[in-house]
């Protein structure tokens, strides 16, 4: 199928932030748009996947009518003439997506930073722009077929998502699918854990990996073989966001970013609402809102950069796999765990199994946050290490929420 979508007939499922776009930029190639009430319009040529849509029956009805079905992503990438920097990973996408996109800007690049952050990629490619910065979630990867980015990111794989994926293998393929339909003149970058995985998956790109091609020794970042900034300097000196940075400047630096533009943006890095933000000292206690902490590896990481001791707060709603990893990777720092929401008595009996004797159920977030202004910690930390469906319509409305009742 060609990127002429002039006088098509498209049926777009799903009518969120994707099906929106993916509407807007088919408009403008003088396609004829038609969203999924239920019924399918006749003489259908195109349908496009929202990527929260489980495409059972669609697959089933294009198959029937010998329909080419493609998602969001994909007609982004059909419609976009730039370089593209693809971003994945169970954790830290998001920061590593803004972050690309800021050095970008700064080293002169008319730069656009959409997908699964927040702006849909194929409505973003109407604008002008010289690189594209992509964030893409393990749905979005499910539906690609000829996506290709120049360089693309896989932060990391952990367990997230089983309940829609079905195992950890079909989750890991979804995320290999990113660097699918590289070549060798490409670039995917990504941790010695997951290069294992790349090696096995046949990728063709040329891997650059974290701990050789890209470190932090002696508190200095040095991205081939050049010193880029200092830990010391950085707003976020976390590991996990040391490595963020890493990544984005390594991604950046591959598309022609400035040295000088590298440094200037990992310095001046603000991160994304809801992630490890803290809110602020009430009552003689640290508040931090990492409501976008939503698997159990985002909830460790945040737990692992608290100083002094804290209370976290998790649950939400189910996403299939258990929570005995939390337990196990906890830092000494976390003298209490308030579980709530729909996996409250998940989180319950996997403190039973790892010996976690400090264990607290709460009826939900505000029960939560009244019983964590009583204990003795220096802060208190959200980071749920589930999804918000249970209770809200996304994390940045637990998030609002949490920071609403600490200032009651």
């Amino acid at each position: 199928m060609d990127n002429n979508f002039f006088g098509k007939r498209v049926l777009i499922v799903g009518s969120g932030i994707s099906g929106k776009g993916a509407a807007l930029a088919l408009k403008q190639c003088g396609a004829l748009i038609y969203f999924f009430d239920g019924t399918y319009p006749e003489g259908v040529d195109i349908i496009v996947m929202s990527p929260g849509i489980k495409d059972d029956k669609f697959t089933q009805y294009a198959k029937q009518k010998n329909i080419p079905v493609i998602g969001e992503i994909e007609l982004g990438f059909k419609l976009d003439i730039a370089p593209i920097v693809a971003i994945t990973g169970t954790n830290g996408k998001t920061t590593t997506t803004m972050l690309t996109g800021d050095i970008l800007k700064l080293s002169g690049f008319e730069t656009i930073v959409c997908g699964n952050i927040g702006t849909s990629y194929s409505s973003s490619v109407l604008s002008p722009h010289t690189r594209s910065v992509v964030e893409v979630s393990s749905f979005q990867l499910l539906t690609v077929q000829d996506f290709c980015p120049h360089v693309a990111i896989i932060t990391n794989i952990t367990p997230d998502h089983l309940d829609r994926h079905g195992s950890m293998e079909n989750y890991i393929n979804a995320k290999l699918n990113i660097c699918r339909n590289q070549t060798a003149s490409d670039y995917i970058i990504t941790s010695r854990e997951v290069r294992i995985l790349l090696k096995e998956f046949g990728v063709r790109s040329q891997i650059v990996t974290l701990g050789s091609d890209i470190n932090y020794d002696g508190g200095v970042l040095s991205v081939f073989g050049k010193k880029i900034a200092k830990v010391d300097e950085l707003n976020q000196k976390e590991e996990h966001n040391v490595i963020n940075a890493l990544f984005a400047s390594a991604a950046a630096i591959l598309e022609g970013a400035d040295i000088n533009a590298v440094h200037d943006a990992l310095v001046n890095f603000k991160p994304a609402e809801h992630r490890l933000k803290f809110v602020g000292k009430y009552n003689g206690k640290n508040y931090f809102n990492d409501s976008k902490g939503t698997n159990i590896g985002a909830a460790i990481a945040a737990a692992k950069s608290m100083n002094g001791t804290t209370v976290l707060i998790a649950g939400g709603s189910d996403k299939g796999y258990e929570f005995d990893e939390l337990f196990i990777e906890l830092p000494k720092s976390i003298k209490y765990v308030i579980g709530m929401g729909e996996v409250k008595e998940k989180l319950k009996e996997a403190a039973y199994r790892q010996g976690f004797d400090r264990f607290i159920l709460a009826s939900g977030l505000e029960d939560a946050v009244e019983t964590a202004k009583t204990l003795d910690v220096v802060n208190v930390l959200l980071s749920p290490a589930a999804a918000s469906f249970d209770c809200y319509d996304g994390y940045d409305k637990r998030g609002e929420h949490f920071e609403r009742l600490i200032r009651a």
